[in-house]
């Protein structure tokens, strides 16, 4: 079955008219809404049109997954489709039916990821394509079976969920962790990926997709969409995935593929636009890139609901996680690796929240959800004066030379410690060094971001030797290993440079 000429000609018209309203308005939200609604009206013109008549006798339903489900259609994503049947599929009668179907699709020089599944199959886990376990929580109706729609969503999904939903979770936080590692574990990158880069959009949905199993696990029903995400976060989050949406679609647009990298180009170009922000005046590409890690270090700070799901650990890993919980003091209890506070107004005191961040450091723990939260409740309230430098300073110091100086250093950037006013204010040692000392906490062995961040130090001595160090580190003869013993000397020579001015 060819696409009807009429219908394309309605379907490109409606494309660049939706282009059109984003090149006015870059509300990348309204957008891909927009998008998923045209494609919605194509799939049910052609059932309606060609197949109706045919598949009455069939019990076969056309679904909407991943992006797609959740009417998060950008340009040029692929558009996840699942027929769903009650039984195998017969080869004269359902099989033509979706052939049919995708032809008519593909003629529309749509990029379709066709899928066909029984009934059982979307009722167990697939250990070897999760994937399209996770895409089946975004699953939404668009045409055919709709009795065969609703069973599925709310009888045998809520009940695949519920028996695997540790499982579930672990594969989801494993594969989120390995693609973290792969950036290095850093939402500083000077050409970064918007979807797959820690702070990018995947995280926010993966985040999305552990509170939607959590609660089907819990109840067997599912929450509404705009509860996924805690609290305390969806105001932020909500603007930053307006922010991404936007800068997605520009990209896609600008470079008429599924391309999610931003290049220098772009960002000159969306800066000039004015692209993500709400007056859309244009600015520079520095005040523009500021934005968007403001915005991806908000989503970054959902990566704790991973830290929540207990990986699947071997029993000699069980018991090495419970050693550490020998490390608890009068202030701090460590229970399987995360650090809790005793009394959760402790670190109202500038000693205590530094001592912890130096236990961290001390220890290589991390803060568990409950803490970061307090100390983030804690920062307004702490009161700064100049008398505070010398004692701050010297913490500061202690957790700079400290085995895990890097976890510590990213926890108070995560955070917001390093750029708190009275971090800032008229101490002399800090002024120069938290916002660098804050980058570098980040650094993930890419030079070219070391060679960004120390060309920008304004103490003349310490740009002369940190701009050197990074040229020597580049070279390829130099281990990794030596390489972190220079950024290590480098972070020596720098503490006594401005201790000594």
């Amino acid at each position: 079955m060819a696409a009807n000429p009429l219908l394309q000609d309605v379907y490109r018209s409606e494309s660049e008219e939706i282009r059109e309203r984003f090149d006015g308005s870059h509300n990348g939200q309204a957008t891909v809404r927009e998008r998923s609604d045209l494609i919605d009206q194509v799939l049910t013109q052609l059932w309606s049109r060609n197949l109706a008549v045919e598949a009455r006798s069939e019990r076969l339903c056309v679904m909407a997954l991943g992006g797609y489900g959740r009417r998060a259609l950008f340009p040029y994503s692929d558009v996840d489709v699942l027929f769903l049947c009650e039984s195998e599929p017969s080869e004269h009668s359902q099989r033509r039916l979706i052939r049919s179907l995708c032809q008519a699709l593909w003629d529309l020089h749509l990029r379709v990821s066709p899928a066909t599944r029984t009934l059982a199959e979307c009722g167990k886990l697939h250990r070897d394509n999760v994937e399209f376990n996770v895409s089946l929580l975004d699953c939404r109706y668009i045409c055919g079976d709709a009795e065969l729609f609703e069973h599925v969503r709310a009888q045998v999904i809520p009940r695949m969920v519920a028996r695997e939903a540790q499982e579930l979770m672990q594969r989801l936080t494993d594969l989120t962790r390995a693609r973290h590692n792969k950036y290095g574990h850093t939402i500083f990158h000077l050409e970064p990926n918007i979807k797959d880069c820690p702070g990018g959009m995947r995280d926010y949905q993966v985040a999305c997709w552990l509170t939607l199993i959590s609660e089907l696990e819990k109840t067997g029903v599912w929450p509404p969409p705009e509860n996924l995400l805690p609290s305390a976060f969806r105001k932020e989050c909500g603007t930053a995935l307006e922010f991404l949406s936007a800068v997605r679609c520009f990209l896609h647009y600008r470079q008429g593929r599924d391309l999610n990298g931003l290049t220098y180009e772009l960002q000159s170009e969306a800066a000039a636009a004015g692209i993500g922000f709400e007056e859309g005046s244009p600015t520079t590409p520095s005040e523009w890139m500021r934005g968007y890690f403001r915005h991806v270090r908000s989503i970054y700070r959902l990566t704790l609901l991973l830290e929540e799901v207990p990986p699947a650990r071997s029993a000699l890993y069980r018991l090495f996680e419970n050693r550490k919980s020998r490390l608890s003091n009068a202030d701090f209890s460590v229970v399987e690796g995360r650090v809790f506070l005793r009394q959760l107004s402790s670190v109202e005191e500038p000693s205590v929240l530094f001592a912890l961040f130096e236990f961290v450091a001390r220890h290589g723990l991390k803060l568990s959800a409950e803490t970061e939260r307090c100390v983030e409740a804690a920062l307004p309230k702490i009161p700064h004066s100049d008398a505070q430098a010398p004692e701050l300073w010297a913490h500061f110091r202690r957790i700079l030379i400290l085995p895990h100086a890097g976890a510590a250093l990213r926890a108070m950037h995560r955070l917001g410690l390093l750029v708190r006013r009275w971090m800032n204010t008229r101490l002399s040692p800090l002024r120069v060094c938290t916002r660098f000392v804050g980058r570098l906490a980040h650094w993930n062995g890419d030079f070219e971001i070391f060679w960004t961040e120390s060309s920008s130090l304004k103490c003349s001595s310490l740009r002369f030797y940190s701009t050197t160090l990074a040229r020597v580190c580049r070279r390829k003869t130099i281990s990794a290993a030596v390489s972190k013993l220079w950024i290590r000397s480098f972070i020596g020579y720098g503490l006594n440079r401005l201790t000594a001015s």
